[in-house]
């Protein structure tokens, strides 16, 4: 898939972050694109409404998208879009799921508190990433919409 709708589906994913902070949750939202650019999943963190750390808005979105296709794989040319870049828990999952591109608005180091534990690049994380069976080198586009993203993130009460 090309990044000519790269923008629309950021809009989406942010549209998601906005949705769960209406509700409570922290403000991250997520969208799976298949290389066709049918919307395969999406959500938001849950975290809190679920009482489930592991919840966060690219872990839903995939989840969505899995059963959606009733299956434990994503096709190939799959893109994730995510408000916010993923943090480590996300990127073992995009990593075993072999997702070969993320969109992402706002940077890791924007969310108050946290360590950019990637060094902003999945391509290049964590040998023992980089070591699971099936891993694809990840290709990245950031910053898209970031503006929108922190605005959404500035609302949210991080206390």
């Amino acid at each position: 898939m090309d990044d000519s709708g790269d923008e629309g589906f950021m809009e989406r994913a942010i549209a998601q972050a906005e949705a769960g902070l209406a509700g409570g949750q922290a403000p991250f939202g997520a969208l799976v694109v298949d290389a066709a650019g049918a919307v395969l999943g999406e959500g938001h963190n849950r975290v809190r409404a679920d009482r489930d750390p592991s919840a966060h808005g690219e872990v839903v979105a995939i989840r969505a998208a899995l059963r959606r296709l009733d299956s434990g794989r994503l096709p190939p040319g799959t893109t994730l879009y995510t408000s916010c870049e993923p943090c480590l828990m996300c990127a073992v999952v995009i990593a075993q799921l072999g997702i070969g591109r993320v969109v992402y608005a706002a940077r890791g180091t924007d969310v108050p508190g946290a360590k950019r534990l990637l060094d902003a690049d999945l391509s290049q994380a964590a040998p023992w990433i980089r070591a699971q069976p099936g891993w694809t080198p990840v290709a990245l586009r950031g910053d898209l919409l970031r503006e929108r993203a922190l605005r959404c993130m500035a609302a949210f009460d991080w206390g």
